[in-house]
């Protein structure tokens, strides 16, 4: 069993967090966290000791007085992972996001330094108390993070799916309309990347992902996918940005300039762009492949689940279930990259940022779209609606 002990904060933080809460005290055995509930409160112990469990586990840690738990959730919208139970008396600080940005929205870095700081608890737990844990496990779990992220299993992806959404159609040409202001831009991003890392090989093996971008495949790569359904007269030469223009044209989509981008689709692309060329070569990775690439199955499948209700040809569609068979090569190409990375606390922690920092964005893109998918009506135009506007990230993915 592994205990926290290392105080979370300094002292003159936790003072500005008693201003903004009240009190909670938990009698002995008294439930405190249920596993699988979606709440996202992070609670700072006073006083007392909590212990932590799994049905699956049983208890596997203890917090003590000065730390805190539910940070995956805090942090990531997330649902809760373990239950957690007062092992003594005890008492703790209930933190809401709205509860931190009051407390330390004033001071100078307050917030990024009280993040990091629940990041790095985070990572550690990831890891092993000795630090030893090996890179692929570190990786796996991270992986398992991902796939289990709102950006992934998000409402508007389930509405879609389902239809239940006022006009699929229009919902769904409003994704081939808004969508293609990001992803039209996927062999600028992957080029990027490219040109931060050193590693000859490394550089070489994106490099074969970026020629697949553009339309070129092996035998051995076209055999696969006509195995999916997915005929090479359909893909063969042709960039995978013009496949998905096809599928624009299919629903009905219009070509316009870049300048006609809405500004949340442009802030999307601006701030990833942001998270490639600003942070680390790690954090690069972290965002491209482990936080984009590698949820790319999960959330394609989701959508050619909907637009597989409108029986478009599947030549007019072939962008989807392309991504979800060729993007296993690219999955495990950055994933081998990742894998170089997680070897040193400071990769791991970077690897992790970036991966959180491209969920975050995509998760916001998806609350916008999900608005305007519940605002259209049976006429598939859009009924202008105040506010509609993504909900803030909890905080600025664009910053490293």
């Amino acid at each position: 069993m592994s205990a926290s002990t290392h105080p979370a904060f300094a002292p003159h933080v936790v003072d500005r967090l008693r201003a903004v809460t009240t009190p909670r005290w938990l009698g002995v055995d008294e439930c405190l966290i249920q596993e699988g509930a979606l709440d996202t409160t992070l609670y700072y112990v006073e006083h007392g000791r909590l212990r932590v469990e799994t049905q699956e586990r049983g208890v596997f840690a203890e917090v003590g007085a000065g730390n805190v738990v539910g940070e995956y959730a805090f942090l990531d919208d997330m649902p809760r992972s373990a239950r957690v139970f007062a092992a003594e008396p005890t008492c703790v600080l209930p933190l809401r996001r709205e509860d931190v940005r009051a407390a330390l929205g004033d001071v100078a870095g307050a917030l990024e330094d009280f993040t990091a700081s629940l990041v790095n608890r985070v990572l550690a737990r990831l890891g092993s108390a000795s630090g030893a844990t090996l890179a692929s496990d570190f990786l796996t779990n991270l992986e398992s993070t991902a796939r289990t992220h709102r950006a992934v299993r998000h409402p508007y992806l389930t509405a879609l799916a389902t239809g239940d959404v006022p006009d699929l159609h229009g919902a769904l040409r409003d994704f081939a309309t808004q969508y293609y202001g990001y992803s039209a831009h996927f062999p600028r991003y992957l080029t990027v990347v490219i040109s931060r890392l050193e590693v000859p090989e490394h550089r070489a093996a994106l490099i074969e992902n970026l020629t697949e971008e553009s339309g070129h495949y092996s035998e051995d790569d076209l055999a696969e996918l006509a195995k999916f359904g997915v005929h090479r007269e359909w893909i063969e030469g042709i960039a995978h940005p013009i496949l998905f223009r096809r599928f624009r044209t299919a629903m009905g989509v219009a070509e316009a300039s870049r300048w006609s981008d809405e500004i949340e689709v442009v802030n999307w692309r601006e701030m990833f762009l942001s998270v490639l060329t600003s942070g680390s070569p790690a954090e690069a990775i972290g965002a491209l492949g482990l936080g984009t690439e590698g949820i790319v199955r999960d959330v394609y499948c989701q959508l050619t689940e909907s637009i597989d209700r409108l029986g478009l040809p599947a030549s007019d569609t072939v962008f989807f279930p392309l991504h979800t068979a060729v993007d296993d090569h690219h999955q495990e190409t950055l994933r081998d990259i990742a894998m170089s990375f997680a070897t040193t606390p400071s990769d791991r922690r970077d690897l992790a940022k970036g991966m959180r920092k491209a969920l975050a964005l995509r998760a916001g893109f998806w609350d916008w779209m999900l608005e305007r998918a519940r605002a259209m009506d049976v006429t598939r135009e859009l009924r202008p609606r105040r506010g509609m506007r993504p909900a803030a990230p909890w905080m600025d993915v664009g910053q490293s």
